[in-house]
This record gives structure tokens, C-alpha cells and sequence, in this order.
């Protein structure tokens, strides 16, 4: 399958669920939390509302990576992102994204000065995407236990999204 499916693949993920895991290295271990995101596939880029002082953006931009996972388990789908973190200093791209779940941590709108906008740019991915029926995996399983051969249950790759 051609990167580039792959790749459409991915993104069509990203846009059924807009809260993603946001993985970053900070103060000597592994952060994950939930952010939810607005999916800019036209600048290539995923872009998140925060909070200036928290420090994520700080610590976004200086981990080596930062990685965005989703899972949609009842699709058999799962990928994590590697991504490059930047500050995005654009009220106006800010305003545009600015949403309702915005307005519940910042009463202040877009224009307080604590709101930033995080901007993460994927560089690769790697994609686990299977058959979404549990009689087929079933199914699969037990045809490649009987013939001793490993299991075709689905894709596993590494895309470049670049």
C-alpha cells in the first residue's frame, strides 16, 4: 500500500476524533496528556489551544519528539505520530480555530494574553490498521494456527508524512 494512502488514512483518523494523546519528554520521564486539536491539513499541521503558562509549549519544543497517538479500537486502527513542535505567535490563525471547549479554560476569549497556540508537524508515523470484525480476526487466527503461519491481521507500517 502506498505511503501516500497511508498517509490519507491517518489523517482521516485525526479528523474523526479531535482529542488526541500528546506524548512529550519533560523533567527526566515520558508526559501524556489529552489536547484536543484542530487539524490544519493544508499547512500540514496539527494545532492546539493551551494555556502559556502550563509549559507545555516549553517543553514541546524542547523534546527531541513529540508524538500524537490515536486508537479507534472498534476500527481496529491505532497510530502514533512523531511530530516537531513550533509556537504558532498568530492570533488570527487562533481566532479562527477558537472553540466553544476554548472558551470553557479561557473566559477572557482569544485574545488572553495566556492563550498560545501549539502548532505539532508530522514527520512519520506508524500505523497499525486491521480487520474491524472480531469474527474475522477470529477467523484469521485460527486459519494461520492450523496452517502454522503467522496471522494477516492487517497493516503495520511506517509511513513518512512529510
Amino acid at each position: 500500500m502506498p505511503d501516500t494512502e497511508l498517509q490519507d488514512r491517518i489523517w482521516a483518523a485525526l479528523a474523526v476524533h479531535p482529542v488526541w494523546m500528546v506524548s512529550f519528554v519533560a523533567e527526566g520521564g515520558i508526559r501524556t496528556r489529552p489536547m484536543s486539536g484542530h487539524l490544519d491539513r493544508e499547512q500540514h499541521r496539527l494545532l492546539f489551544v493551551t494555556r502559556r503558562h502550563t509549559g507545555i509549549i516549553g517543553a514541546a519544543l524542547r523534546s527531541p519528539s513529540v508524538s500524537v497517538a490515536i486508537s479507534h479500537e472498534d476500527r481496529n486502527f491505532y497510530t502514533a505520530i512523531s511530530c516537531t513542535a513550533t509556537e504558532i505567535p498568530d492570533r488570527e490563525t487562533l481566532r479562527r480555530i477558537w472553540t466553544p471547549m476554548a472558551d470553557a479554560w479561557f473566559p477572557n476569549g482569544p485574545d488572553d494574553p495566556d492563550a498560545a497556540l501549539m502548532a505539532l508537524t508530522p514527520v512519520s508515523a506508524e500505523i497499525w490498521d486491521g480487520p474491524s470484525s472480531s469474527v474475522v480476526v477470529a477467523f484469521k487466527l485460527a486459519t494461520a494456527k492450523i496452517l502454522g503461519r503467522t496471522p494477516d491481521l492487517g497493516v503495520n507500517a511506517t509511513v513518512d508524512m512529510r
